[in-house]
């Protein structure tokens, strides 16, 4: 019985259902509400001070909240400070005149229950599964090459023969746009020390386990053009598919993509063995736990965006967001690609200039930034096997043969037996085919020397 509960449990806790579906395990309403109108008592005691320690904390076991002061972060918990993230304005929680706390907060719960209870799917839900699947007012635009010519992707698909047609194939990517008429809305460095800030100091980019070491590293930051022709090309059947939709489609009026690559700490692999069959508890605890993170930056930078005057949507917390089994409607990696940040390895990991040990998150939005330039042409130019053939060190790593010489398997991983070494913890991501081997921690000196790379801000 023991068991059955556990694989019940387990699976129950990754469903997100369709829009509109009954969801018993949404967020709990009353316990928020409970837990504001004791953070507006607070705040409101003689003058109104609002606090930016404060933290609404939801339990993943039965989805309630309670109120505290920010502290080391618990395994089955999530966090959203009240100040500044539920609420983007200092003043929401001010009282007003003859206004009771317990009338405040319920006005203010019923503004941003909704937003709440994704936001807390999302983060309460391992990996990228589908989400809400709340439709689009219309079927997606397809301008792929193969809607637009397809007599030349079929003579590119015959020249790649022999390329898993689940991976991005290697064909040349056109020059990045990089003029803007006239000046940004704001500076590519701003945005870049708005994100490290929070990495430096947010209490949620740490591991609960032990002494809550950082998860993430200071991150790498490009902008892709809302126009590149390669968002087109991704939805081309071979590439990620016509389920992709265009960034115009998740923000009419969209302009730029900013592409976050969070790089792990050396906390997350120093204890990761070359010999050993299983990841080591802090990485698969770092991609769990850091997958909570990931979410913690992209409300943040919806946040920036709206600071400085514009709109901004991140497509993989979006209600939208959906998947077509490992297809999804956007993928992180392929806008880090636009985005100059790096390329694709044989693993189908993402390769940056910091190597392939990390993860990736993106906003879309109405803003105008200058697109940063792609040093490469070639989807796999940061990978040595592509480059001279000289490198199958991820074939080598991989326990389950889920990398092979024309790319990565998609769902192999899942039998290595990881998720069940780990069920005491509710943990299970391997990490063996981006753990040591030579584009862990950086682009390969070899390929670097071919590459006129400048420092990235």
């Amino acid at each position: 019985m023991s068991a059955n509960n556990d694989t019940s449990k387990s699976l129950f806790e990754n469903e997100i259902p369709k829009w509109g579906e009954p969801y018993p395990r949404k967020l709990d309403r009353q316990s928020v509400l409970e837990a504001l109108t004791d953070y507006i008592l607070g705040v409101n005691f003689r003058g109104y001070r609002p606090d930016f320690r404060k933290v609404l904390a939801v339990r993943s076991s039965d989805r309630t909240a309670t109120l505290r002061n920010f502290a080391p972060p618990l395994r089955q918990e999530v966090y959203y400070f009240i100040e500044g993230e539920i609420f983007a304005e200092v003043g929401t929680t001010k009282l007003g005149e003859g206004e009771s706390p317990a009338e405040l907060a319920a006005r203010l719960v019923e503004e941003v229950y909704e937003q709440l209870y994704i936001w807390v799917a999302y983060d309460l839900t391992k990996g990228s599964p589908p989400g809400f699947r709340k439709p689009f007012d219309h079927p997606p635009i397809v301008k792929g090459s193969l809607h637009a010519n397809p007599e030349q992707v079929t003579r590119d698909a015959a020249r790649r023969e022999g390329v898993n047609p689940g991976f991005y194939l290697p064909d040349p990517a056109p020059p990045s746009r990089a003029e803007t008429a006239g000046e940004d809305d704001v500076a590519l460095e701003e945005v870049l020390n708005h994100v490290s800030h929070l990495v430096r100091t947010d209490f949620r980019n740490a591991l609960p386990e032990g002494d809550n070491p950082p998860i993430w590293d200071l991150p790498l930051i490009g902008v892709a053009s809302a126009e590149d022709p390669l968002f087109e090309r991704f939805q081309d059947p071979e590439v990620v598919g016509p389920m992709h939709r265009l960034p115009q489609e998740w923000l009419p009026g969209a302009r730029s993509i900013i592409s976050v690559f969070l790089p792990f700490t050396g906390h997350i692999t120093e204890h990761y063995g070359r010999e050993q069959r299983y990841s080591a508890i802090e990485f698969s605890s770092g991609k769990w736990n850091g997958s909570k993170f990931l979410n913690v930056v992209r409300r943040l930078l919806i946040r920036f965006v709206e600071r400085h005057g514009g709109r901004a949507v991140a497509p993989n917390i979006d209600p939208r967001y959906d998947s077509d089994g490992w297809r999804p409607f956007w993928s992180e990696r392929h806008t880090a690609f636009a985005a100059g940040l790096g390329t694709f390895g044989l693993h189908q990991n993402f390769i940056s200039e910091k190597g392939a040990l990390g993860r990736l998150c993106s906003v879309i939005t109405d803003l105008e930034l200058t697109p940063t330039p792609r040093p490469y042409t070639d989807v796999y130019h940061y990978c040595l096997y592509a480059f001279d053939g000289s490198c199958d060190a991820c074939i080598r790593r991989c326990p389950t043969g889920a990398i092979t010489s024309t790319g990565k398997i998609p769902g192999r991983c899942e039998t290595h037996g990881n998720k069940e070494h780990f069920a005491a913890w509710n943990y299970g991501s391997c990490g063996h085919c981006s753990t040591l081997i030579p584009c862990a921690r950086e682009i390969p000196p070899r390929i670097r020397k071919t590459l006129s790379l400048k420092p990235r801000p």
